[in-house]
């Protein structure tokens, strides 16, 4: 029932402090000094009967029997009423509990009918009167409870009325059929504290002392009196099974021993022992464990005190190990009396003086995880640890230290406050312990709203009818129905829906299946499901219908239907399920599948043979269990490695209940999450006038403990202050010392649970915590303020902010998974790409107005020293500049005032804030004359302003904005908190240039969205818009894809072909979709406009079946090769968009796909499983996920990006590394001549494509005078130097000299021709003058247009290789994308001979002409052999880089697998070729993976006596190369190396754990 969640009101104050004071009594001497006056009612009407009426009269007895019964505390009266009242006795008749306890025993049963409303009304006027000794006028507590079985014969509301409105407080008990509304209407507000209700009379004695005892203290008063020096009796409601384990060695001494006695004298006196309540064992131990007496052997408290006053010291030695393991086998068992099977509390208590002699981890490890709690109080021992390995953890509220045995006395008070709260607790948490019929789920059997929707129409007959009763009726049941437990609700449908009963009709489990038997009839007619659905949703689903939604209780819908329907479904279920509702549906006779997976929530569609009918059931049942438990929290595996603190509200307004439900969500959350030590780190900080650390990162090292103990969080209330909460989070939880891995670069997460508006600042609090790095989630519950969840979580507040009923788990994995796989390669993406934006202007225009804070101005200077980073700043690559504006504008430095990063990172420190108001259109203006002299310094660049504005500007700001962009200068517009995002859009014009945040710290986490964007620009990226690319769609249109989300994933690809450069020659686009069956749209060739691909996707039709995703992917294969207009030498991409599971295997289809060299990301919405999707992907880091189809427009962008620019360096797989597929870029390093024909034969017109093709072959280079330089000679009858190879030096000189180069005019004399179109004059002098200028080492490359001569230009080149031809001068635009691959590949620098990108990146790690580089080998079994020899020819190469000497470069070599092997050290092998030599000769060790001892291991390679240089100021490289996940711990072991100026590149080969 409700009030099991109430009750501890008196004891969560007591617990929250360590000492009791005067003004401070505890629960036991609150209730032994309260005082009230509690008149009973009693129901002794004839539907009672007399075995019932015996257990209510032992209801009765428990009751009394719980009170401190007198004159002057608490008096008792009871009224026993049927037809007629009768006065049983009146308040003052009795003041001895034992005369009232005979009473009650001899009560006699009345019988009659039930008038409660004339009883209420007698009992007003007949008891409680100061002549029937009530003491209303003295101001003690008046309460009346009402126990009653029925329905009252006459009215109830004004006669309960009148007694609230005399001031007493009236509970009613319900039993059986007793009304609910009834019930409601009688008792005192609010109904979740007054009312109660049981199956039957046999349930009464379960709510007896538990429930019905403390929600009546809650009302009565305390007698102030002097508090005692230890607690007396512990709250009745308390039940536990309790061991003592007392140390009798000869270290204690028998005078110690006696205090011993006394502190369990005084601790079991303190307890409520009976057979039923507390039971007690006690154990003592020196070299062996002794049996004093079991549980189940003494069960009243005086043969117990007696028991502990007489058993004897036995002295010894101290062997708790051995004594832990003893109790655990011969008192927590069913035959020694433990009720552990009943899922009682099981605790012992440890009492020891001295270390043992033996090991206690192990025992006292397999105690927790048979579920006891194990309390320790230590005395006078220095063995503090081996106490924390037995005590419960966190070990501070379990462990108990005190100096010496005479203060054993002064533990008991605080011993007994801890002991009793958690015993509370754990009663209050056994709903998380897992039904025996739920395999291995930990999740919480509560109860739930469950509906059943039956077709009724012809369709279904009335014989299948008949059966689905009897179906339903089994499930029925199988459930504990109850008006607190399972409500059943019941609707049929044909054409129209008919309410059978609401959730609220009946409160026992035979009501409802009566009506089932009797009322449920079948009807006939024509379906209409959609329509049913609907009524359902609208009808039941609401707290008048006695759906308990409000309160978060489970939702289930099950629709069972017998053919496809007439009307829509699909709409009407999504908004079901929307609004929270689970639903399964059954299909039976003619039933469609696909509609049935349309309707339910997935993978909870069935459909079933008539057979089934014969056992329903037995077929179906555990289907539904599995719905109802298992929902949502599957284990998120290979989210491995973060460390989570949930900050949680424990306030007042949470209140009890739903305490404990949030308790309940984060254990569910906790075990779906891989924690460990090594993977998962979680803590938990309760909040409410003060924030409590309940454990730390790094308190538990046994998750069965940590779960152990998320059962048992206590609930203690008061005031909101969530800002306080946040703020102890991250000074005492993210930190070295609490666990925190940040300086390892684990990711660091908080999730704020909270429930109501904070009384102190959030804004800031969570600010602080987010720059320092940490994720927040905020999930609200019932009334949290939008406002403030916006100010906590981080951004985009769509995957941050959440609500209590989302599916947490889920999205903390994604997470998890987003920022180990996906945001680490984004940014080494976003770097590299990054890199192709040579030239460009950029201004930011900051709002330095008086609205924004000190913090959040030094945020913006964050965020733009962070884009700064990214670029190539210099006088002729990207030029910076910034203003500043708030009523007026400042310019702090232009754009061509710093020509170095450092230069704009120091300028940018020195920028002080103006404060004052926001002009933002002024500011607009004032930047027009800023780029106009940009583009006179430098014309032809493009330009960009990046705005940056917290609030709404005092001006307008359409026109200026309109004015920047009709210059060619594109704005970024990024509002944060205040600012109008109607106005963001004005400035910025296009959607995808408009960026918001909640705070200034989350620019930081659009930084990489922002920098994608502008060097995804068509201005600043040649490369992106010359890239070349076959990109395939597989598109999931089963039957749970909406029409909703089929149109926002139409939408997703269409701006996919938009962004993308289409044609046959570029990016080609093909389709094919998927359900149950593959079938192709159109193939890669079809189309070459991107009007025509618009079209084609517009036309797509979902075929709306099942889901076969492995099919799909195995039909797809043959569309990326060449008869179906494939180009397999080109990069080829796979986009798979789905919103579910696979029917079929994925894992293998999806391999032969990456075998072919495609590339392969899993878009996955909203119930997608990650584990296909990775098996889909082949790496985490191309694995995507949305919550909702209409999100897919987030990720454009990104995939764009990434397609343009593909990984140089795969890392994550050293076969692809090695394979050759990345071709080069760019040109490095190269002296490069056009010799372009000039002559008449060439038009104006032609002239100019040959300058196009010349500009495009320069943006493929990187210009410098030490990098590609370039020179120019036109050509007719004579040559003419147009510039030469020194004379620029920058890509913007180089171009603009290309531009006015103009054609020379003559006949074609082509001795050293490159770019000709016709037959060369001089034909004799060719081949010689051709010959002479190859052998000075200079490589001719030779361009043929239209009529040129093939021959000429083969002898020019002397290589067909060399040679290149087009037809017609606009196609020699396009060609330079060849001659750049050939350029790039011959222009390598020397060290850069294979594996141009991989080469680059590592070296660039490795950069210096001295080191001593030590190379760490996986030679585990996991490595084919092959694998193996790429390993050392990857070694090899990284080895050829370098210059060995042992004054240069040393390189040593460890290999790994189980064991560690030295190969050789740095100071072995003096030269490459010995290395290369030795290299050759490594075998493969073939044993399992070690990483972090190999760690250790490699640690001496960079000692001085094995060749290190680090005390020669050398810097010191290790370079890991590893293909899986460790078995052991890595991460100590590595910051062991780098604390010693190690630096470490790792390598990860396959999928490793990154």
């Amino acid at each position: 029932t409700e009030c099991n969640m109430h009750f501890p009101l008196f004891s969560v104050f007591f617990s929250s402090s360590l000492s009791l004071t005067d003004s401070q009594q505890t629960d036991s001497e609150i209730k032994e000094s309260a005082i009230a006056d509690i008149v009973f009612l009693v129901d002794g009407s004839w539907s009672i009967g007399k075995e019932n009426f015996k257990q209510v009269q032992e209801f009765l007895y428990t009751l009394v029997d719980g009170f401190d019964i007198g004159l002057d505390k608490i008096r008792i009266g009871l009224v026993q009423y049927s037809s007629t009242p009768r006065t049983e006795f009146y308040l003052n008749s009795y003041s001895k509990k034992e005369d009232i306890l005979q009473y009650v025993r001899n009560l006699i049963y009345k019988g009659g009918g039930t008038k409660t409303g004339l009883s209420l009304n007698f009992s007003l006027k007949n008891h409680f009167t100061a002549s029937a000794g009530s003491r209303a006028a003295e101001g003690v507590p008046q309460v009346a409870v009402v126990i009653t079985d029925g329905s009252s014969q006459d009215s109830i509301q004004e006669p309960s009325l009148a007694m609230k409105n005399a001031g007493i407080t009236l509970y009613a008990i319900g039993i059986k059929d007793a009304d609910l509304t009834e019930l409601n209407e009688i008792a005192s507000d609010p109904d979740d504290k007054h009312v109660y209700n049981v199956a039957d009379f046999a349930a009464l004695q379960g709510i007896s002392e538990s429930i019905i005892q403390e929600c009546i203290v809650c009302t009565v008063k305390p007698i102030k009196t002097k508090n005692s020096s230890h607690l007396q009796t512990l709250a009745k409601a308390s039940i536990a099974d309790i061991v003592f384990l007392v140390d009798g060695s000869s270290s204690v001494g028998i005078n110690n021993f006696q205090e011993v006695r006394s502190f369990l004298y005084t601790l079991v006196e303190s307890l409520d022992v009976r057979r039923d309540q507390v039971r007690i064992g006690l154990a003592q131990y020196n070299n062996e464990p002794y049996k004093e007496f079991l549980l189940n052997e003494y069960t009243t408290k005086i043969d117990i005190l007696e028991e502990i006053n007489k058993f004897p010291y036995r002295a010894g030695g101290t062997y708790t190990g051995k004594a832990l393991d003893f109790v655990r086998r011969e008192y927590f068992t069913e035959s020694a009396g433990s009720r552990a099977q009943q899922n009682i509390p099981q605790i012992l208590v440890v009492i020891t003086d001295g270390e043992s002699t033996d090991e206690v981890h192990t025992p006292a490890e397999e105690l927790r995880q048979n579920g006891i709690t194990v309390y320790v109080v230590g005395i006078g021992t220095h063995g503090y640890e081996e106490l924390r390995e037995i005590a419960n953890r966190p070990s501070e509220k379990f462990l108990f230290n005190i100096d010496n045995f005479s203060v054993l006395q002064d533990l008991t008070t605080n011993l007994l406050k801890t002991m009793c709260y958690v015993v509370e607790t754990q009663i209050q948490g056994e709903s998380l312990e897992p039904y025996n019929f739920i395999v291995s789920t930990a999740i919480s059997p509560i109860y739930a709203d469950v509906i059943f929707l039956v077709d009724s129409s012809s369709n279904m007959g009335a014989v299948a009818f008949q059966q689905i009763k009897y179906f339903i009726t089994r499930i029925v049941n199988r459930l504990d129905v109850g008006i607190d437990r399972y409500r059943i609700g019941l609707a049929q449908y044909n054409t129209e829906a008919q309410v059978e009963f609401l959730l609220n009709r009946y409160q026992a489990k035979d009501q409802v299946l009566n009506h089932i038997r009797r009322n449920f009839n079948f009807r006939g007619g024509s379906l209409m499901t959609g329509h049913a659905i609907e009524f359902l949703r609208s009808t039941f689903y609401n707290a008048s219908a006695g759906s308990r939604i409000n309160d978060r209780y489970p939702q289930f819908a099950i629709i069972i239907t017998s053919a496809r329907s007439e009307d829509s479904v699909q709409r009407a279920a999504r908004e079901l399920q929307s609004g929270g509702v689970t639903v399964l549906s059954i299909g039976v006779r003619n039933s469609d599948r696909v509609e049935l997976e349309q309707m339910a929530t997935k993978s909870f569609a069935y459909q079933l043979q008539d057979s089934f009918i014969s056992s329903p059931g037995e077929k179906l049942y555990p289907l539904y269990l599995h719905g109802i438990y298992s929902l949502c929290f599957t284990a998120c595996t290979r989210a491995t490695v973060a460390d989570i603190v949930f900050i949680v509200d424990e306030s007042s307004s949470i209140g009890l209940s739903d305490f404990q439900k949030i308790r309940e969500s984060l254990h569910r959350i906790v075990s779906a999450l891989d924690t460990g030590v090594n993977n998962v780190r979680i803590g938990v900080v309760l909040y409410s006038d003060e924030p409590t650390v309940e454990f730390y990162l790094n308190t538990f090292k046994s998750e069965a403990d940590k779960l152990q103990y998320i059962k048992t969080l206590p609930y203690r209330g008061g005031r909101t202050n969530t800002g306080a909460a946040i703020n102890f989070a991250r000074e005492n939880l993210f930190t070295e010392r609490a666990g925190s891995r940040r300086k390892q670069g684990v990711q660091q997460i908080a999730v704020v649970i909270t429930d109501g508006e904070s009384l102190d600042n959030v804004s800031l609090p969570a600010s602080e915590l987010r720059r320092s790095g940490v994720s927040i989630y905020a999930v609200g519950t019932k009334g949290a303020s939008l406002k403030q969840l916006k100010e906590i979580a981080s951004n985009p507040e769509r995957k941050y902010l959440k609500n209590i009923e989302f599916k947490l788990n889920s999205q903390l994995c994604q997470e998890i998974l987003r920022k180990t796989f996906i945001t680490p390669k984004l940014s080494w993406i976003l770097k590299e790409g990054c890199v192709q934006t040579e030239e460009a202007d950029i201004y930011f225009l900051i709002d330095g107005s008086g609205s924004i804070q000190f913090q959040d101005f030094l945020d913006m200077k964050t965020f733009i020293r962070e884009i700064i980073k990214t670029f190539k700043i210099g006088e002729d690559h990207i030029r910076i500049g910034v203003v500043q504006y708030e009523s007026v504008q400042h310019l702090e430095f232009s754009i061509s005032q710093y020509t170095t990063k450092q230069q704009l990172q120091e300028a940018l420190q020195e920028i002080q804030q103006r404060g004052r108001g926001t002009n933002t259109g002024k500011a607009l203006g004032y930047m027009r004359p800023l780029f106009q002299e940009a583009a006179r310094t430098r014309p032809n660049v493009p330009r960009f302003l990046i705005i940056i504005t917290d609030g709404e500007s005092q001006d307008a700001v359409k026109r200026p904005a309109a004015e920047l962009r009709g210059d060619g200068i594109v704005i970024y517009a990024i509002g944060i908190r205040d600012a109008n995002t109607t106005e963001l859009k004005d400035i910025a014009e296009k959607p995808e240039r408009t960026f918001y945040v909640n705070n200034f710290d989350s620019l930081n986490i659009i930084k990489n969205q922002v920098i994608q964007e502008i060097c995804s620009s068509e201005a600043l990226n040649p490369v992106c818009k010359s890239m070349e690319a076959d990109i395939l769609f597989l598109i999931d249109t089963s039957g749970s894809i909406t029409e909703e989300d089929f149109k926002n994933m139409i939408a997703f690809m269409k701006s996919l072909v938009m962004k993308s450069d289409i044609g046959p020659d570029r990016v080609q686009i093909g389709t094919i979709q998927f359900s149950d069956i593959a079938q192709e749209e159109f193939l890669l060739d079809s189309y070459a406009t991107k009007t025509d691909l618009q079209d084609a996707i517009d036309h797509i039709k979902p075929l709306k079946r099942g889901t076969k995703t492995g099919n799909a992917l195995t039909f797809t294969s043959e569309y990326f090769d060449i008869s179906k207009g494939g180009r397999p030498n080109l990069m080829q991409y796979l986009i798979v968009i789905t919103d579910g599971e696979s029917q079929d295997e994925v894992a293998k289809p999806a391999k032969a796909l990456r075998d072919k060299g495609i590339t392969i990301y899993a878009i996955g919405v909203l119930n997608a499983n990650n584990t296909q999707l990775l098996e889909i992907a082949g790496s985490q880091g191309k694995v995507l996920f949305e919550e909702k189809f209409e999100s897919l427009k987030d990720l454009e962008q990104q995939i764009i990006f990434r397609i343009c620019h593909p990984e140089h360096c795969k890392l994550y797989g050293l076969h692809f590394l090695l394979s050759g597929l990345r071709a080069c870029k760019r040109t490095e390093v190269a002296d490069i001549i056009f010799l372009v024909d000039g002559s008449d034969s060439i038009k104006e017109t032609h002239f100019q494509s040959m300058i196009k093709f010349m500009e495009a072959v320069v943006n493929d280079t990187e210009v410098a005078s030490n990098r590609v330089q370039f020179g120019a000679i036109v050509y007719g009858s004579e040559p003419k130097e147009q510039f030469l190879l020194k004379q620029y030096t920058t890509k913007r000189q180089v171009k603009d000299a290309i531009y006015k180069m103009n054609r020379v005019g003559g006949q074609t004399y082509t001795a050293e021709a490159i770019i000709t179109d016709g037959v060369a004059t001089d034909r004799v002098a060719v081949p010689v003058i051709a010959r002479s200028v190859r052998e000075e080492g200079i490589g001719i490359y030779a361009v043929g247009v239209r009529n040129a001569n093939m021959r000429d230009l083969e002898i020019i080149a002397d290589s067909k290789e060399k040679v290149f031809y087009v037809e017609d001068f606009k196609k020699l635009e396009n060609l330079h994308k060849t001659i750049n691959k050939v350029l790039c590949n011959e222009s390598k620098q020397g060290e850069y001979t294979v594996l141009y990108g991989c080469q680059r990146y590592i070296l660039s790690i490795f950069s210096s002409s001295m080191a001593d580089i030590v190379i760490l080998m996986d030679g585990s079994r996991s490595i084919s052999p092959d694998n193996f020899k790429l390993m050392k020819k990857f070694m090899k190469e990284v080895v050829n880089t370098f210059v060995i000497d042992n004054n240069r470069v040393q390189v040593g070599v460890a290999q790994y697998s189980t064991d560690r092997r030295k190969e050789f050290y740095l100071n072995e092998l003096d030269t490459s070729n010995e290395i290369l030599n030795r290299i050759d000769s490594i075998s493969q060790m073939d044993q399992d993976t070690y990483t972090g001892e190999a760690l250790k291991f490699v640690k001496k390679f960079f000692e001085p006596s094995n060749g290190g240089r680090k005390n020669q100021g050398v810097p010191q490289k290790l370079l890991v190369i590893t293909d899986g996940v460790s078995h052991d711990a890595v991460g100590e072991a590595a910051e062991a190396l780098r604390q010693q100026n190690i630096n470490i590149i790792a390598v990860g080969i396959g999928e490793v754990n990154l």
